[in-house]
């Protein structure tokens, strides 16, 4: 009989010791759960640095940094997309800083443009993915290549600034912007995809125009100012 209780009590003590080892406490259940449920955080977008030349100089880290898969579309969309998020900064200070109600307007219309451009290219690329390698990205000989370097080359050789927020805007948009006519150009020159290489037309017409306003604004506010 004693031994049957000392079995007894053994057995109740296993028991107990085993449902205390698998049990959690609420909070370190919520704690696992929010460890596992809990998605990934994007990273968040770069902010909009105190001033263009700034801006511009992490467009340029930004493009250098974007992987190119060996695909004419997707490298073009891919770093026209980083492209047109830098003209959004630049867009941004000159909304913060800038005084001309002209160089305004054109900030904006460049924030506005730009997401919907990029919307497109995104599009495009989810509709008809890249087929597979047509260059290598190391090969500094690939006309692809030279071309995209060539396109990207007046973002590293920024002018003396004339001092001014809606005037240094006007002069960086217009170097952007001949960046960017020249990178759509490559894709026009090589680009298979219908929709990007429209894209492309588009982002040609559009920013050539913008181009000479900004040269406009340039040279009446300069004359403006000399006398």
């Amino acid at each position: 009989m004693k031994n049957r209780c000392l079995f007894s009590a053994l057995l109740i003590a296993v028991v107990q010791c085993l449902t205390g080892c698998n049990s959690e406490s609420p909070d370190s259940a919520a704690h696992e759960a929010d460890i596992h449920d809990q998605p990934k955080a994007a990273p968040a977008p770069a902010a909009a640095p105190p001033n263009p030349a700034d801006s511009l100089q992490l467009l340029v880290r930004e493009l250098d940094a974007v992987r190119r898969i060996g695909c004419w579309d997707d490298d073009f969309a891919s770093l026209m997309a980083v492209h047109h998020a830098g003209a959004q900064r630049l867009a941004a200070v000159q909304l913060s800083q800038g005084k001309d109600s002209t160089l305004r307007a054109m900030a904006q219309h460049v924030v506005k443009s730009h997401e919907k451009d990029t919307h497109v290219l995104t599009l495009a690329l989810r509709r008809e993915p890249p087929a597979g390698q047509e260059y290598r990205p190391g090969n500094a000989r690939d006309p692809f290549v030279r071309r995209i370097a060539a396109a990207l080359a007046p973002l590293r050789q920024v002018p003396a600034l004339p001092g001014s927020p809606d005037a240094d805007f006007a002069t960086l948009m217009e170097l952007h912007h001949r960046s960017g006519v020249a990178l759509a150009q490559a894709e026009l020159a090589f680009g298979r995809n219908a929709e990007l290489r429209d894209a492309a037309r588009r982002i040609v017409r559009d920013q050539q125009q913008e181009i000479k306003q900004f040269q406009r604004w340039l040279k009446a506010n300069s004359t403006g100012a000399a006398n």
